[in-house]
């Protein structure tokens, strides 16, 4: 059955990307700039990280870059103004926790809406901008870009199956419409990508590594902890976890919930408890931490220390060429 579904869903993709290859669906265009950034594949494959870098590269070149993006299980509706330029004017409950965590973050207007063509005509045309930047943008293509940014991970290449039964939301012929491929996983060798890709394509070798590490009820840079408790609520942990392996933590003890997970008392008391038994300090993710500054009171009273773990994105080759690329794309 499941692989029945996938192919009916593979036919509607490929439906649906022909309507707008030949022209016959109408697409949305902006007078300013518009950069994607997606991926192939349902989970997390960096695309947080990645929008930070290059909403730093954008603002290097002196632009001024706003984020669109949908705000996954939030609870407003509507197109709401994370961050209107000048400072951030919801809450993650609104926003969603990764909008909010880039608006905090990179410092630039944010705004979410359950049409990202939508939000992108309101970011231009309201906010001080531009350039628009699309976070998980791949798929919405009734928005034109003038670059298209695709993240390939290791499980995209190696497991090309379409959902239900795979993670891939489109077939690797579809990084023909990629101007630039970010590859994810050392693993991941340039020839095997390069076949699905046009001629002018810029391959990008990228690396998702740990950044400072903040306590949660501060803001103050401190260490890691030698042992520790993790508490994550992310797609993929195991990337947290070889992190904190790589730095030569010792994780006693690690509480996973699913992706975007909405924090409750019980929850933090859960962890609290755990934590009260092992007298260790929690790490987290900058992500998970979104949520968890509603419970700060909480930790602090019960004595628990809860260190967040931020990540950044670097390009370890092709840097040049992406540059020249970005430079050129939005300024003609």
């Amino acid at each position: 059955m499941l692989t029945l579904l996938a192919w009916l869903y593979g036919a509607a993709v490929a439906w649906r990307n022909r309507r707008y290859d030949s022209g016959r669906k109408a697409r949305i265009r902006i007078d300013k700039p518009v950069i994607s950034i997606g991926n192939l594949s349902v989970g997390g494959s960096g695309k947080t990280p990645v929008t930070e870098l290059v909403v730093d590269m954008l603002k290097q070149l002196r632009r001024r870059p706003a984020i669109v993006a949908r705000g996954y299980k939030r609870r407003g509706r509507g197109l709401t103004v994370v961050h209107d330029g000048v400072a951030v004017r919801t809450d993650w409950t609104q926003a969603g926790d990764e909008p909010f965590l880039l608006a905090t973050s990179c410092q630039v207007p944010v705004i979410v809406g359950p049409h990202k063509g939508d939000a992108a005509v309101h970011a231009a045309g309201t906010l001080s901008c531009d350039v628009i930047v699309v976070d998980d943008g791949f798929q919405h293509r009734d928005l034109e870009r003038d670059i298209d940014i695709v993240l390939v991970d290791r499980a995209t290449m190696t497991d090309g199956r379409l959902l239900p039964v795979g993670r891939l939301r489109e077939p690797l012929t579809s990084l023909r419409r990629a101007d630039v491929v970010m590859l994810m996983h050392p693993a991941i060798e340039d020839a095997a990508v390069r076949p699905y890709l046009r001629d002018d394509a810029v391959v990008v070798r990228m690396t998702i590594e740990r950044g400072r590490c903040t306590m949660l009820a501060t803001g103050a840079d401190v260490p890691l902890p030698d042992r520790c408790v993790v508490l994550s609520g992310i797609a993929r942990p195991e990337r947290m976890l070889g992190m904190l392996a790589d730095a030569g933590v010792d994780v006693v003890d690690h509480r996973p919930f699913p992706d975007h997970h909405d924090y409750t008392k019980t929850d933090i008391d859960g962890v609290i408890a755990a934590v009260n038994r092992t007298h260790l300090p929690v790490v987290t993710t900058a992500k998970d931490a979104v949520k968890l500054h509603a419970f700060v009171d909480r930790f602090v009273a019960a004595g628990v220390d809860v260190v967040v773990m931020h990540v950044q994105a670097t390009i370890e080759d092709g840097a040049r060429e992406f540059l020249t690329l970005l430079s050129d794309r939005i300024t003609s």
